[in-house]
């Protein structure tokens, strides 16, 4: 019979004393950043939802591209996963936002106003145009687009004339309602 060695012969499952426990967060002093959040008011922030496959500094240059907006915009690499778009002007920034949502590399791409927060989570909503088939159509009404809207994520906009709405989805959660609906069809074909 061959010996085998123990853990603690080879050296495995042994904590490495010389390495240091996890150092604490770094506290960042309060101060005044009225002037930041004035200059980045303009601002675009987004995520990736595919990072292997979409690499920001190629979406932020191919969106620097086809976007066409009367005024200056640039755009940089945030670091893992996120990136940013600054325009001149509000109307510039809205005229971008009314076209999405957005996709690279055949990816949904999350792009949301730039807000002073703090989160891991941010940003994190994607806008849809959500048109809603089967309603009687004495119940066209925005309180009933809204009642079906708001089990989906938050109702931006209603078009109640067209039986649709523009639903906040959150595109960093995985989105059971969208399997749900495919297993249906699945099993219906």
């Amino acid at each position: 019979m061959a010996y085998r060695s123990s853990r603690l012969e080879k050296g495995k499952w042994i904590p490495d004393p010389s390495k240091e426990s996890r150092r604490p967060p770094i506290r960042i002093p309060q101060e005044n950043t009225a002037t930041l959040i004035e200059e980045n008011r303009f601002t675009l922030i987004g995520r990736v939802t595919n990072p292997k496959i979409q690499k920001t500094r190629a979406l932020v240059d191919f969106f620097l591209q086809q976007w066409r907006v009367t005024g200056t915009i640039t755009g940089r690499d945030l670091g893992p996963n996120l990136f940013q778009f600054k325009f001149e002007s509000e109307q510039d920034l809205q005229a971008i936002l009314a076209k999405a949502p957005f996709h690279f590399k055949r990816w949904m791409m999350i792009l949301q106003r730039w807000e002073p927060v703090v989160s891991d989570f941010f940003p994190a909503l994607i806008p849809f145009w959500i048109t809603v088939h089967g309603i009687p159509l004495h119940y066209w009404t925005e309180k009933a687009l809204e009642a079906i809207g708001t089990e989906l994520g938050p109702v931006e906009r209603f078009d109640v004339g067209r039986g649709r709405m523009r639903v906040l989805i959150n595109g960093a959660k995985p989105q059971k309602w969208l399997r749900d609906q495919r297993s249906e069809g699945n099993q219906a074909g």
